[in-house]
């Protein structure tokens, strides 16, 4: 006990020992539009000798370390007058400054060069979301699409990062969900940060993070953009966005609708056996048109009294309706029986999302920070379905119809408190306290059985969470972040006819998160991390809900999901913005999409189902590269991971290849070309088999009249998002493909209106659980 009370008296000396201090700011043309490259020099006054040096990215630049004295500020961007400013350092200063346009004559010189849109750092990605090619896509979904080591599933509904799983969502400082981060205007995001190894006060729930953070506004009064994207795949899509804000010195008030008219494609194949029933199935289901529309809307309201106090409000809502017939042609032996059944299913579909949330923030004293905030959130969903069959050519018959709803609602608190003893030691603690509950209503009505099935499943879970976190520097090139989270869960499910509950758990889990990064010298540092982590089943899979598919085949949830678990070790080498990167992890309980046979109902279900263990690693490496009008982004890792379960029959697991590549080409000054490509190989992960993919992306941007933004993209140009998989588990044989429509050609047009300048909208979702409603 001496010994630790030793070491942390040391740490905080050491802490204590340094006065230095942080210099932030951010620049400004004097039209109030920020200045996206630039030099920044600290010179010491009287000598001009150099002190620090940082660059500025659009708009804003940071110098850390800085010991207390008199300095000279310096700042130069290509077309600008250069800034000069003395001043004396005796605490944290922030700098707001406005450089004026230089007077230059060219004559018939144009200087053309680009900037990377990627920024990497300990291991992390940043994304600049305003780069041409980015912002031109008008889905938040499609844009996840084309960052490195993102994958998107076949239905569109998740998202996963290679090697991570699926990653929490930050909007700013707190958790949102999957329907909120679709509903985003794409235009109103500045940057996305793909952070592989979070502390200990995000969620416990992922081993990686999205963090989206807002554009800032730079001028007082109106600004906004319209889009409008014309997309051709398999059908018609259309998408029409407006998104716009409004500040004075203290209130911010923003806004944004989108109207998407969509006609989506889809289609799957399989063919499964299960030989102790001796039943062959060979299916093909196709939907053709999806006529869906899709209404997304927000308002955020935001009022600072000073410098770091603020309240805010803000609302997201995302209607969408479905019309979705499905054709399903099935080959069905049977023992010695044969037939040929052709379905044609009927689907009306509605999913209803609301969320909004209160945000209190008081800075106490010069050390003390709180946050407070509550939101309340919720879901909908009505599918009501009629399914008619055809055996062997015969006419088709009305077989059965089925009327589903499914609905949850969210209630969270959340109270955070952070204490800074120096610029090199932060305390953070807090509590976070939510209850979901949730209904699902089937009525489905058999006439060729004369059978009617009514089930009323009742779902709630609640969750106390508390954490606490420690960082700051051991010394002046060791970094550290420490912490540890605990959660309380209990879930319990239950159909109202029953008299004991379906599923009732309580568990209690500790998740400790540290983080050590040791800066080599000024271009090359040493990260290792390791935590612990959850994944807890969408509050939608595990329901009652189905979905027919063939006279053989359902589409269910799973009551019976567990959470999974993960224990991960990662290590990252940084040299200038090139890494190194290897990553080892172990979890219990994963989960996959399985068929399965149900001898009581003599069927199977196509559903969520846990495996017994996933042990995996993986090692690459990042490789930028910048020069005049070309700039290129490439990761190229080699992966090993290897799913185990007693009901499967196993084979063993092979080493898979992943690659990533985006080149872009300043043409001309304001013309940019992005080629783009990434691939898988052949994966063999113990227990699947999954095929190779290889795809290729092209874009070219333009501006006109400098408000108007033109982008014709090609995706997907050799249509080769097909994701075949194959095994064998629990005694069902399958081997099967999801058929991804993603080849596109998109023509999107932006114009931008308005003058808006610091309205730093704030806000907070405080609810843990949004990813897992929808």
């Amino acid at each position: 006990m001496r010994r630790i009370s030793l070491l942390f008296f040391l740490i905080i000396s050491n802490a204590y020992g340094q006065d230095v201090f942080k210099l932030e700011g951010q620049v400004f043309d004097d039209t109030g539009l920020v200045v996206s490259i630039g030099d920044v020099l600290l010179l010491k006054s009287g000598t001009n000798t150099l002190e620090k040096y940082a660059t500025i990215l659009e708009g804003n630049f940071t110098l850390e370390d800085v010991p207390q004295g008199d300095y000279v500020l310096q700042i130069s961007a290509l077309g600008f007058e250069p800034y000069q400013e003395a001043f004396s350092i005796n605490a944290n200063r922030v700098f707001n400054i406005v450089l004026k346009e230089g007077a230059t004559e060219l004559s018939e010189v144009e200087v053309v060069a680009t900037k990377s849109p990627f920024e990497y750092k300990a291991g992390n990605l940043k994304v600049d979301v305003q780069n041409p090619y980015f912002s031109s896509i008008p889905d938040p979904v499609d844009l996840l699409s084309r960052l490195p080591n993102v994958q998107i599933s076949p239905d569109r509904e998740s998202i996963s990062i290679l090697g991570k799983g699926n990653p929490l969502i930050y909007l700013g400082n707190q958790r949102i969900s999957m329907e909120e981060f679709s509903a985003l205007p794409v235009d109103g995001i500045a940057t996305i940060e793909l952070i592989n190894n979070p502390s200990a006060k995000y969620e416990a729930e992922g081993r990686a993070v999205l963090l989206i953070m807002l554009k800032k506004r730079q001028n007082n009064g109106l600004r906004g953009s319209v889009t409008e994207t014309a997309s051709a795949k398999r059908n018609f899509n259309n998408y029409l966005g407006f998104n716009t804000s409004y500040a004075n010195e203290k209130w911010t008030v923003r806004g944004n609708l989108g109207y998407n008219q969509l006609q989506q494609w889809e289609s799957n194949s399989f063919l499964f056996e299960i030989p102790e029933r001796e039943v062959l199935v060979d299916y093909l289901v196709l939907i053709p048109r999806n006529d869906r529309v899709q209404i997304n809307g927000g308002l955020g309201l935001y009022f600072q009294w000073n410098d770091s106090d603020y309240i805010s409000f803000n609302s997201t809502i995302r209607l969408q309706t479905d019309d979705a017939p499905f054709f399903t042609d099935t080959f069905l032996a049977d023992g010695n029986i044969e037939e040929f059944v052709e379905t044609q299913t009927q689907n009306d579909n509605s999913k209803n999302y609301y969320s909004s949330s209160f945000n209190f923030n008081k800075k106490l004293n010069k050390t003390w920070n709180l946050f407070t905030g509550v939101q309340y959130s919720g879901f909908k969903q009505t599918l009501d379905t009629e399914i008619t069959n055809s055996v062997d050519g015969s006419a088709f018959i009305l077989d059965q119809t089925r009327e589903q709803e499914y609905s949850i609602n969210s209630l969270a608190f959340r109270l955070d408190v952070e204490k800074k003893f120096s610029e090199n030691l932060k305390w953070e603690l807090g509590v976070n306290i939510s209850r979901a509950k949730a209904d699902a209503f089937t009525e489905i009505e058999q006439f060729s059985e004369n059978e009617e099935t009514l089930i009323d499943f009742g779902y709630e879970e609640k969750l106390y969470a508390a954490y606490s976190s420690v960082a700051g520097k051991l010394s002046k090139k060791i970094d550290f972040e420490t912490g540890l989270r605990v959660e309380h869960n209990t879930v319990d499910g239950a159909i109202a006819s029953d008299d004991s509950p379906i599923v009732s758990r309580i568990n209690t889990n500790l998740f400790p998160k540290t983080n050590i990064t040791v800066t080599l010298d000024s271009t090359r540092s040493l990260s290792v991390n390791y935590g612990k982590s959850i994944q807890r089943p969408d509050f939608s899979r595990a329901s009652s809900i189905t979905a027919f598919i063939n006279p053989f085949l359902e589409g269910s949830g799973n009551v019976n999901l567990r959470p999974t678990l993960t224990d991960e070790f990662s290590v990252n080498y940084q040299k200038g913005n090139k890494s190194l990167f290897m990553t080892y992890y172990q979890s219990s309980n994963p989960t996959n999409f399985t068929i399965s046979y149900d001898p009581q109902a003599d069927t199977t279900l196509l559903s969520l189902v846990n495996l017994e263990k996933e042990n995996g690693f993986y090692a690459g490496v990042t490789l930028p590269y910048s020069k005049g009008i070309w700039t290129s982004n490439n990761t190229v890792s080699l992966n090993y991971n290897q799913l185990k379960d007693g009901g499967a029959t196993f084979s063993s697991a092979k080493p898979y290849i992943y690659a990533y590549t985006n080149h872009q080409l300043k043409i001309a000054k304001d013309t940019t070309l992005v080629l783009g490509a990434w691939a898988l190989s052949k994966r063999q992960v113990g227990i699947f088999k999954r095929n190779g993919l290889a795809v290729f992306e092209a874009s070219l941007s333009k501006t006109f009249f400098k408000n108007w933004d033109c982008t014709l993209r090609f995706n997907d140009i050799a249509r080769a998002m097909n994701f075949e998989e194959k095994y064998t588990l629990n005694g069902v044989i399958a081997d099967g493909v999801y058929f991804a429509d993603g080849k596109e050609m998109a023509l999107s047009l932006k114009y931008r209106f308005g003058n808006n300048k610091k309205a730093n909208f704030k806000n907070r979702d405080v609810d843990s659980n949004l990813d897992r409603i929808n």
